[in-house]
């Protein structure tokens, strides 16, 4: 969910094709900018991905929020405003295994956090993507709480 132009998804997918040969893998990425899911459609091709991905250019909470599928993993890379409570809500019903949550707003991101009640913190990691200025990303694995 707002998956940019699918760097996360697409990493993951690659690195999950590796370890998972025999096993049918999927990616669905979905982000509002058509543009952005152009670029991750396009990079999906040169990797070979193609046929294992389904990019969409759609508004990615009311997409979630209207899902009956649930996947093993979520990766999601929210604008600065964060999730929200609705898909964190949403996200707690649905109950995937793992949720990747990367910001680049720790304030909204541990807002987020503290409405993903059903899961907890597996590992963290600072990126520090944007040298000599304030700004870093941050990316956390959730696992679903048994």
């Amino acid at each position: 969910l707002f998956c940019g132009v699918g760097g996360f998804g697409l990493h993951c997918l690659k690195a999950l094709q590796t370890k998972n040969s025999n096993q049918k893998i999927h990616l669905t990425g979905i982000e509002i900018s058509a543009s952005a899911i152009a670029a991750a459609t396009q990079s999906a091709e040169e990797l070979g991905l193609h046929e294992q991905v389904n990019f969409q250019s759609l508004d990615a909470a009311n997409f979630a929020l209207n899902q009956v599928d649930k996947p093993d993993l979520v990766i999601v890379n929210p604008p600065r405003r964060g999730i929200g409570k609705a898909l964190a809500e949403y996200l707690n019903e649905m109950q995937p295994h793992f949720i990747l949550y990367s910001s680049c707003n720790a304030e909204t991101m541990s807002k987020d956090l503290q409405s993903l009640t059903h899961y907890q913190l597996g590992k963290i990691q600072l990126f520090d993507m944007f040298p000599h200025t304030s700004h870093y990303e941050v990316l956390v694995l959730l696992k679903r709480r048994d």
